[in-house]
């Protein structure tokens, strides 16, 4: 496996899930909220590593105590920190996400009140040890300088550049990377309606680079140095849970190809295929793990909105199923009051006029529509939502969390 430096930023992410995407001046309840490190390099560096690969990042922190909480959430992704340049002014960056549970979209407001890697602090890394270079397209007053030195002093050593959005004189540094890619944000916001008359028009820039641009749903254009633009078609995906991510993972996916000698066109299926996977499932950890069973919990002929349907999973967990507004809810059964099922006393009651179902212990009624408490022991705390997939037979799968 390759030894790979990432230079870029990373960020402390603090993520809202919601039942959807709120209205303008509309107050709105989390159904949970996490703390994560995050940033578009420290993202693919952790999926890269879960692939087996030495990683390090090249970033800047502040002197504060969230910097402390930001290293050693990199830490333990295995992701080497050595060279990691402090700034005494300014704070660590973060970044406020809403992920909306219904659809898995997510939208970011960052915030930002420090500076990037200095020329000066990545002059003196000795590059030459590193296997993978791979640039996130931004910093544009040293990015020139850092890609000069690296194109200058590694012989075979690949370098990667990530274009996510357009920046004012990154197209001149498009030459100096071995493979560029690029976001579809990037794409629209410079008039192009897919990837492949970008591509068209990036190959007069840099004739000699691997070309790859991803563009969602609608799947993936690539080309090789001199050859044929090519069209990756997206791999369909029945139930969307977390699109955070996944453009990183898909970047991952491509390099980890790309270093195992696979050509253009498997790199690319292989991280088209990753990228669905993150898709599928919360977060990033336990990326590679296969924790998805084929065995479905029910199926969907068993589910009303009348009562409630529990069932058991492979991995014993409890799970209550009902049917609300003609889409599965799925709760896990275990009331937060004193961690105790539901149904530990007698079956879950339903009211279809109030769309409560009513713990059995100690009367603790909770929303059918986001698992709230709404009268009860343990008023205004929520059931665990669970992420489920029906497919076109209508069987029920629990995702991973």
């Amino acid at each position: 496996m390759a030894k790979i430096l990432g230079i870029g930023n990373a960020v402390l992410d603090t993520l809202f899930t919601v039942n959807h995407y709120p209205d303008e001046n509309e107050e709105l309840r989390a159904s949970q909220k996490q703390q994560l490190v995050g940033g578009n390099i420290n993202n693919s560096l952790y999926v890269l590593s879960q692939l087996g690969h030495q990683c390090a990042i090249c970033t800047s922190v502040a002197a504060d105590q969230e910097a402390k909480q930001l290293i050693a959430g990199i830490k333990e992704r295995k992701i080497d920190t050595t060279h990691v340049q402090t700034f005494i002014k300014g704070r660590t960056p973060n970044s406020f996400i809403t992920l909306n549970s219904q659809n898995g979209s997510r939208t970011i407001v960052h915030y930002r009140d420090l500076p990037e890697i200095s020329f000066d602090f990545f002059a003196k890394i000795e590059i030459e040890d590193y296997d993978w270079l791979h640039f996130e397209g931004r910093n544009m007053q040293h990015l020139p300088g850092m890609l000069n030195i690296a194109k200058t002093f590694l012989d075979e050593q690949p370098i990667s550049l990530e274009i996510e959005k357009p920046r004012e004189g990154i197209e001149a540094l498009f030459p100096q990377a071995n493979l560029l890619i690029f976001s579809h944000h990037y794409g629209t916001a410079k008039g192009f309606n897919d990837g492949e008359t970008l591509l068209k028009s990036m190959q007069e820039l840099a004739p000699h680079s691997n070309l790859v641009c991803t563009w969602g749903e609608k799947g993936a254009w690539f080309c090789s140095p001199g050859g044929e633009i090519k069209h990756q078609v997206a791999e369909s995906i029945d139930h969307i849970v977390d699109t955070l991510g996944a453009g990183d993972t898909f970047n991952a996916g491509l390099i980890h190809s790309l270093n195992e000698s696979k050509d253009l066109q498997q790199a690319v299926a292989f991280a088209s295929q990753l990228a669905a996977k993150k898709i599928r499932q919360n977060g990033l950890d336990d990326l590679l793990t296969e924790k998805n069973s084929d065995h479905p919990l029910a199926n969907i002929k068993q589910v009303t909105n009348a009562k409630t349907t529990v069932v058991e999973s492979l991995d014993g967990t409890s799970v209550v199923l009902i049917k609300f507004e003609g889409k599965i809810k799925a709760y896990e059964n275990n009331c937060p009051h004193q961690n105790v099922p539901l149904n530990e006393a007698y079956k879950i009651d339903v009211n279809p006029f109030d769309n409560t179902m009513k713990c059995s212990v100690h009367d603790a009624f909770f929303n059918i529509e986001d698992g709230l408490c709404v009268e009860g022991p343990c008023w205004n705390e929520s059931l665990k939502s669970l992420s489920i997939r029906v497919d076109d037979k209508g069987d029920i799968y629990l995702l991973s969390e």
